[in-house]
């Protein structure tokens, strides 16, 4: 739990912290697999009527809760993204979110690099494939009891399945951003069948009767497990390939080490035993619930910017208390007395409310509780954001936003198309499909705003003079990715390599390193502004790296960074003074037609990746020496 909310803070230590879903996703597995098998012992069946029964009296409640109140949350504080709040919502009470957020294209690793807030539900996915493995499996279940008799073909049997999903895992991942892999129950259920298959290898009652030698066994097996997930809470990231399944499988492979220790009856079982880690487990699915939502909207209140370390241990507080309140009043009744039994004592309550003394003991607790929890949001209101000042404008509209820029075009790395020289390492032999996105409308662009490279510049000829892509080298973050499908369609043969997060002084050495292997073309297109400052230094230190002998195409930035103004800036002061040097105002181009961008605000959508590359290629054509002057109406320049 810490390292998942740890990930989902930002903690540069917890890259990995994601990986904390799988240990959930093994211990689900273990528990219901090992309540299902011991039922059908007892009774000769599984009882899924009850069993579905029961898992719905334990998850709904606090799911309800959840929804209604970050819903009203977010409807107070901008009511304009109750529209677009909607269909998430609707995924999230028929626990379809993972498949929701594939078909909208919400990319879960992207948005986390980013100072802006992501959507308060977007978590939900994981919840979303546990419950569809609830309703499948049991039947599966029942289907290898029948059919196979013996525990190790069971085990065999689950196994398999296991490897299977880790296959298709392996097969429909794609160099880039692996949101698509990581949402599907198809791709990502070998954790939750690995807890299964542990359940049918090892159940709860014979762990806990394991002789002394075998105890000590599984807790060597639950130290080597922590190890592991601690290793690979701090080694991987979202974006490695190695993740792929091998990553998940090693953390499924440790986790299931330690469930099994701490199933029996040494050392791992007494320390996870311990009091205050029972208090956190008991109310773990309710933290899980609330610490995403409590995270994106003080992300909204705060704005664009990195947060405080006061600002994370606010959240975490708001979180518990949260879950806290929903143990305590909804989760806890209608576990001990059902649902209609704890709705008829709330309306007691109601009614009772208006008497003296007694109902008022009674429903003090609960009006405590609210009272806390509006002067926390008020704090965290006033320690996000500098007094006097005010939430920026369209950024809790973006939180509602239930799309994201589309999994193809957030691709780690976009190699050169095949025969065109060496790629980087670990590129792909071709550009990633960023036209796989579903095209939005989106207002039709003027010709002059296609093919100029600034809205206010046009070249003397009709058409730009002919640029081959053989000639140049492009080095961009993730704008550049989602674009590099359009680029490679404008500028044919042209090398792409381009990365989610990477920043200026990321881009100088990989320019280094293709400038000393001799692999830098004519026109080095540069578009690297989106997640850092941009210093009039890396300017000329990248002009000393390709050399005299090759143009510079710089690629200004758009979104809702502090730092866009003064990145434009630097780069317009440079395509002015520097010889060599041209300015690709994307900025300009876009800044009337964002439609064309994904509800991030900064990345492109199909059609608005079309506008980028035409900007690049309009920007080296001016480069060419049989380019006609630019005919400009006014000078060109970069916000300010």
């Amino acid at each position: 739990m810490l390292a998942v909310v740890g990930f989902h803070e930002g903690a540069s230590e917890l890259s990995g912290g994601f990986l904390g879903v799988d240990v959930f996703f093994v211990l689900s597995g273990f528990l219901i697999t090992d309540l299902l098998v011991s039922q059908y012992g007892r009774l000769g069946r599984l009882g899924l009527k009850d069993f579905w029964s029961r898992r719905a009296r334990r998850l709904l409640p606090a799911l309800a809760l959840m929804l209604t109140v970050v819903t009203a949350a977010a409807t107070v504080i901008e009511p304009g993204q109750r529209a677009s709040l909607r269909l998430a919502l609707l995924a999230a009470v028929t626990y379809t979110s993972n498949w929701y957020q594939i078909l909208h294209h919400v990319s879960y690793f992207a948005s986390l690099g980013l100072f802006t807030a992501p959507p308060p539900l977007d978590h939900l996915w994981s919840l979303a494939i546990e419950e569809q493995f609830y309703l499948i499996w049991p039947l599966l279940l029942w289907l290898l009891i029948l059919r196979l008799n013996g525990r190790r073909a069971r085990v065999t049997a689950t196994l398999i399945l296991a490897a299977m999903s880790a296959l298709a895992m392996a097969l429909e991942y794609s160099p880039g951003d692996p949101s698509l892999v990581y949402y599907g129950t198809d791709t990502h259920a070998s954790a939750l069948l690995i807890g299964a298959a542990l359940a049918l290898a090892f159940p709860l009652a014979t762990v806990a009767s394991l002789p002394a030698a075998q105890v000590r066994r599984l807790d060597a097996a639950g130290v080597i497990g922590l190890v592991l997930l601690a290793w690979a809470a701090g080694h991987f990231s979202g974006n490695d390939r190695a993740v792929y399944p091998a990553g998940l499988i090693l953390a499924a492979v440790g986790a299931a080490g330690l469930v099994a220790a701490a199933a029996g009856t040494g050392v791992i079982a007494a320390m996870t035993g311990l009091a205050p880690l029972r208090w956190v487990g008991i109310r773990s699915y309710g933290i899980y619930l609330w610490h995403w939502p409590v995270i994106a909207l003080a992300g909204a209140i705060a704005g664009p910017r990195p947060t405080s370390v006061w600002l994370w241990l606010l959240e975490a507080g708001v979180t518990i208390t949260l879950a806290c309140t929903s143990w305590r009043f909804v989760e806890t009744p209608i576990l001990r007395d059902g649902f209609l039994a704890t709705c008829n004592r709330w309306r007691l309550l109601v009614d009772e409310g208006l008497r003296p003394v007694g109902a008022r003991r009674r429903v003090a607790p609960m009006v405590v509780a609210a009272a806390t929890l509006t002067a926390v949001a008020v704090a965290s209101y006033g320690i996000a954001r500098p007094p006097g000042s005010a939430a920026p404008e369209g950024l809790l509209r973006q939180v509602a936003e239930g799309q994201r820029i589309s999994a193809a075009s957030q691709a780690t790395a976009v190699a050169q198309p095949t025969g065109l020289g060496p790629p980087m390492a670990g590129s792909s032999a071709s550009p990633t499909p960023a036209s796989s996105a579903p095209a939005l409308s989106a207002p039709a662009l003027s010709a002059p705003a296609l093919s100029a490279p600034a809205l206010a510049c046009r070249t003397g000829a009709a058409q730009p003079p002919e640029v081959s892509g053989r000639q140049v080298t492009a080095i961009g973050d993730s704008v550049m990715v989602a674009s590099a499908m359009a680029l490679d369609a404008a500028l044919p043969g042209v090398y792409i390599n381009a990365q989610v997060g990477r920043a200026m002084v990321n881009g100088l050495t990989v320019i280094q390193g293709l400038a000393a292997r001799g692999e830098l073309r004519r026109f080095v297109v540069v578009g690297l502004g989106t997640n850092g400052p941009v210093s009039a230094a890396q300017i000329r230190q990248l002009r000393r790296l390709i050399g005299p002998d090759r143009d510079l195409i710089l690629v200004n930035t758009y979104g809702p960074m502090p730092w866009e103004s003064s990145v434009n800036r630097v780069l317009d002061a440079a395509a002015r003074h520097a010889a060599h040097v041209s300015l690709a105002d994307w900025h300009a181009a876009i800044a009337g037609h964002t439609g064309l961008l994904w509800p991030d605000g900064i990345h492109p959508q199909p059609s608005g990746a079309k506008v980028y590359a035409r900007i690049v290629l309009a920007a080296i054509a001016a480069e060419l020496p049989h380019a006609p002057p630019p005919v400009c109406d006014r000078p060109v320049t970069g916000p300010r």
